[in-house]
């Protein structure tokens, strides 16, 4: 059991405790927080016995054996914490079966699970038939940099899988795209900026009146009024799956409809998918579009979209069909989709390894999240959520099960294990 391990869960505690969301600092290229914990993941690799390289704090590896190279690839780095947490979510809290802490499941405890499972096996003796490269990352949540750095320096596997998704396996990913609406600014009202970050469902949202507010449509869509200033209320959630979630902006808007501003293709084509852009899809997954930040500039009022597609889709092919909203945009590709044959190889290893470690028969899924598993030519998400588990992922109160904990740790050991065989 790995969280009996008692150093496991005090090195799980440490990198908790590192606030690594994104800033800037000398010799830090994303923050000094983030730093702090690339350098105490790369320093206990080596305590280890294990061979590192730190790409100018951008970006880590650990290295073990020889022969063909296969990739494990995580992060470090976190989505800003947010409102409403009932633990500090800097401090690794245990209660009820549970341990709380911003990063638990996205991607501190997993990705340590896969360095500790590497020392298992370097301890029992196995012989690395091939070279695992181990790759932990700094700017996964906000941009890629440290990617794009590494590559500048170095090239990564053929073959991997990051332990930042879903169970059993996952073998496609659907493409995300950024969408930027412009629109006039409004008469009577002005957009107070809200949302925290494009992949996270806007939790909290305001605007501020220029005159009087009619406080029937308030109490109508559910607004809180404080003076001049409109606010509303929602729930966050993960950008890939905003159904989990309750979007802020989108009260914001009936109201501005209702009061007769000129926002009903807003309201029609971005909040009520008119056109039915999210009944596009496949096995690979259907279409998401999620309104979530705004902002309020000299000009005109900018609202940034979190769109993904169908991992058989491209860009281009809704281009057309987001012409019709008749809103000004642009549309940006932030990661292309990632596609792997339910046949290959190395989906048929990840979802044996599951199976066999929980004694069940199931097969390969897609997933609507990006992960740095498409920096692999045939890479996939493996874990670290489980069928039917939201671990409240970019929510407050992120959190994983011991018993979860425990599982993967054993189902990363097991796949491991096979590979490096």
């Amino acid at each position: 059991m790995i969280f009996e391990n008692q150093n496991f869960v005090k090195d799980l505690a440490y990198l908790i405790s590192c606030k690594s969301v994104k800033s800037t600092n000398e010799n830090a290229p994303f923050g000094e927080e983030n730093k702090k914990a690339l350098l105490y993941f790369l320093e206990l690799a080596k305590k280890f016995g294990f061979e590192t390289i730190n790409y100018d704090n951008y970006f880590g590896e650990v290295i073990v054996g020889s022969g063909e190279e296969f990739g494990i690839i995580g992060h470090l780095d976190v989505v800003p914490e947010g409102t409403g947490w009932d633990t500090d979510p800097y401090t690794l809290t245990v209660k009820d079966g549970k341990a709380f802490g911003r990063g638990i499941a996205d991607d501190k405890a997993p990705i340590l699970s896969c360095l500790y499972a590497l020392k298992e096996l370097k301890d029992k003796g196995f012989t690395f038939n091939k070279k695992i490269r181990l790759f932990v990352g700094c700017n996964e949540e906000s941009g890629w940099k440290d990617v794009e750095y590494f590559k500048t320096k170095s090239k990564f596997p053929d073959y991997g899988f990051s332990p930042d998704g879903d169970f059993p396996v996952v073998f496609s990913e659907k493409g995300i795209n950024r969408i930027y609406f412009s629109i006039p600014k409004l008469k009577n009202y002005t957009f107070n900026k809200s949302g925290t970050v494009i992949n996270a469902v806007c939790a909290y949202a305001s605007m501020t009146a220029k005159g009087e507010v009619n406080k029937d449509l308030i109490k109508k869509h559910g607004l809180k009024l404080n003076g001049n200033l409109i606010e509303s209320f929602g729930k966050t959630a993960h950008g890939s799956k905003p159904e989990l979630g309750k979007n802020a902006i989108k009260p914001l808007f009936d109201y501005l409809l209702d009061a007769k501003e000129d926002v009903k293709n807003i309201v029609d084509y971005i909040f009520n998918d008119k056109l039915g852009l999210s009944k596009i899809g496949d096995d690979t997954g259907f279409t998401t579009l999620s309104a979530n930040l705004i902002e309020e500039r000299e000009d005109d009022i900018l609202i940034s979209v979190d769109f993904r597609i169908p991992a058989t889709k491209v860009l281009e092919d809704f281009i057309p069909l987001i012409e019709k909203f008749g809103i000004k945009f642009d549309a940006v590709l932030s990661r292309k989709p990632l596609f792997v044959p339910k046949t290959e190889k190395i989906v048929q290893d990840l979802v044996r390894a599951y199976n066999e470690v929980l004694g069940v028969n199931e097969n390969p899924i897609p997933q609507s999240g990006g992960t740095f598993a498409s920096v692999f030519k045939r890479g996939c998400a493996f874990g670290p959520e489980f069928p039917n588990k939201n671990n409240q992922i970019h929510e407050p109160n992120e959190f994983m099960e011991i018993e979860d904990i425990n599982k993967m740790y054993e189902i990363y050991l097991k796949a491991i294990e096979n590979i490096v065989k």
